[in-house]
């Protein structure tokens, strides 16, 4: 019987396996549709663990062409997670969402909402087969489709929906962190390509958008086909991420892709209309619905693709798996987390010190290689300008040489006719004769020179190879500058993220000086009232031990806030701390006692040790504390 059991467990992981694929998603999902039409969802693979319940990556979207791109396209860091586990490539789960392949077309709205329509027994739209986008539409309407869909779809294609566990999938807008990574061409493109314009390029990574998009040029300025034959689709298998009409996201405009403040929703990419040096992935505007008036606004070259989610409540994860994987989300490198103090040293830690200085360094080594490859593009320039004009210049020579034989071959004809006929038979012969050796050298030179322009054919042919090697180091020269612009963002991000951490540092430990500063002069001035009442030293005590404990406090602060903080930032820090304290109505004396506070740190920073006694005795006399 033990003999069998090897097999028998290869069958059960084999059942297992095949059943468990059917659970997880992988490919392309198509989903019939009213009308014999249908719909299908590309995966967009994240390259996360799919056993981390809320794993995410962190990605940089906006555009990397340098500080004159407008607010709309800044450079912004944000998370992205998936909705779904899939198998990927190699045979692990790994998290993944579902965009549509391409824009929802007319065909697919006018089938939805023809049966949508006689469902709630509504009137019925005429039946439109156009498989163009569909535009004009306001975001009310399509959201009104997308409920009509989602119903069609648990009513008649339930089993066929993705799961996340127990969480079915639903039919939803994409929202604009998904739709710019998936622009950028995702996982499927190096990081170099997700960094450009789009993510189109040649056999030589050199990028290209003819046969990709839709534009001025190559649309006639016509809206087109979505998914059309006459195009290919970008390195993820979705169609006119860019291009044929703009697409409206799931997201609220501001100056970044998390925390907009303000705004209304988010219009991607291009349409047909607009010239091809104007379509990027980064472009992004605000959608406007309305006129002054209160009239709706109806956008004929805006359109959308749909995107599938799902419930994270409905997975079927207890609450205790969803908080300690949320606990895992936040302690990792992608987690949502804010700056804060460790240890005893102040913010321009070394880590982040460490982390500026890598960046520095990339910056550097990119300046210095994207100089070496200007250098070398110039060179190749110079070269092939050269040789193409001493190649013009032989063709020129060739055209002139090819001339003159034609002339002289005619002169010889004509002087051959005369011998013939004349008396001076013998002289011709010779003029004849002189003439046959100018052809002959003339045939000479001739096929020298065409052993010439063999030759610089030759050298063309290689002029030509270093111009293709010249595209391709000037794409590398912008891919360069590309990484150069991502590094300053992140070095000026880690240097505000530096200053703001060192200011709540500063005014952290200036409000607990400060407090122990006044609780000190406090005691002092209980302690002058108490020696006026009696000369027993025991009723002061508790008042003056709390008063030296106070001080020793303030002074241990004010060594730290000298050897730990930026003294440039205190100007600052002190206007707002009293503007606080004034607001608050604390004691006068409290307000009074940064003044000096801020002597105190003067007197350090200049070498002076402050010493508790000597505070002691003279903090009731300081001019800055005076009544």
């Amino acid at each position: 019987m033990n003999k069998y059991i090897p097999v028998l467990t290869a069958v059960l992981v084999i059942i297992i396996s095949c059943f468990s694929s059917r659970l997880l998603a992988s490919g392309v999902i198509e989903f019939k549709l009213p009308d014999n039409s249908s719909i299908k969802f590309q995966p967009i693979y994240l390259g996360l663990d799919g056993n981390d319940i809320f794993s995410s990556k962190r990605v940089k979207l906006g555009s990397r062409e340098g500080n004159d791109v407008n607010y709309k396209e800044r450079l912004s860091t944000t998370n992205l997670g998936g909705s779904f586990v899939g198998v990927n490539k190699i045979g692990e789960k790994e998290w993944l969402y579902y965009l549509g392949q391409t824009e929802v077309s007319q065909q697919q709205w006018n089938a939805v909402m023809r049966w949508w329509q006689r469902e709630n027994k509504l009137t019925i739209e005429p039946v439109n087969t156009a498989i163009l986008p569909q535009t004009a539409k306001t975001p009310a309407e399509i959201f009104t489709f997308i409920e009509a869909l989602n119903v069609w779809m648990l009513k008649n294609a339930k089993e066929s929906l993705p799961k996340n566990g127990n969480a079915i999938a639903y039919v939803r807008l994409p929202t604009e962190v998904e739709w710019a990574f998936a622009a950028r061409g995702g996982n499927e493109v190096s990081p170099s390509v997700f960094d450009r314009p789009y993510p189109y390029v040649d056999e030589d990574e050199n990028m290209i958008l003819a046969g990709y998009e839709w534009h001025r040029s190559s649309s006639g300025n016509k809206v087109k086909e979505t998914g059309s034959e006459y195009i290919k689709p970008n390195p993820l298998g979705l169609y006119d991420m860019i291009g044929n009409v703009e697409e409206l996201t799931y997201g609220v405009f501001g100056h970044d892709f998390l925390f907009a403040r303000f705004g209304g929703l988010v219009i991607r990419g291009g349409n047909y209309s607009m010239d091809s040096k104007d379509l990027k992935v980064s472009r992004r505007t605000e959608y406007d619905g309305y006129t002054g008036n209160g009239d709706l606004i109806r956008l004929s070259k805006v359109g959308f693709r749909l995107a599938l989610g799902t419930l994270v409540s409905e997975t079927g994860h207890s609450n205790e798996e969803l908080d300690a994987g949320y606990d895992e989300y936040l302690s990792s490198d992608s987690g949502v987390s804010q700056p804060t103090t460790s240890g005893n040293t102040n913010l321009s830690q070394q880590a982040i010190d460490d982390q500026i200085t890598h960046y520095n360094n990339e910056r550097q080594r990119l300046v210095e290689e994207m100089t070496v490859l200007r250098q070398q593009n110039t060179q190749f320039e110079s070269e092939y300008m050269a040789l193409k004009g001493h190649l013009e210049q032989k063709k020129v020579d060739v055209d002139a040489l090819s001339r003159e034989l034609d002339a002289e071959r005619i002169k010889s004809q004509d002087m051959a006719k005369l011998a013939d006929t004349s008396s001076l038979e013998n002289k011709f012969d010779v003029l004849i004769n002189s003439k046959d050796s100018e052809i002959s050298r003339l045939h000479s030179e001739i096929n020298f020179l065409k052993q010439k322009v063999s030759q610089q054919t030759v050298v063309v042919s290689n002029a030509e190879s270093s111009k293709k090697q010249m595209l391709s180091l000037q794409q590398q020269v912008n891919d360069a500058e590309r990484r150069d612009s991502t590094a300053n963002f992140e070095i000026e991000k880690n240097k505000k993220r530096i200053v703001v951490a060192e200011k709540r540092l500063l005014e952290a430990l200036t409000r607990v000086a400060g407090y122990n500063l006044y609780s000190a002069w406090r005691n002092l001035e209980t302690i002058d009232k108490k020696r006026k009442v009696s000369n027993n030293p025991k009723i002061w005590r508790v008042n003056q031990l709390e008063a030296e404990n106070m001080l020793k406090e303030y002074r241990r602060y004010i060594i730290q806030i000298v050897d730990n903080t930026d003294r440039t930032l205190f100007p600052e820090v002190k206007i707002d701390l009293i503007r606080w304290l004034k607001e608050n109505k604390v004691s006068n004396q409290q307000i009074k006692g940064m003044d000096l506070l801020e002597r105190h740190l003067h007197e350090v920073r200049e070498g002076k040790y402050l010493q508790v006694d000597e505070l002691y005795k003279n903090l009731r006399y300081e001019p800055e504390m005076g009544m």
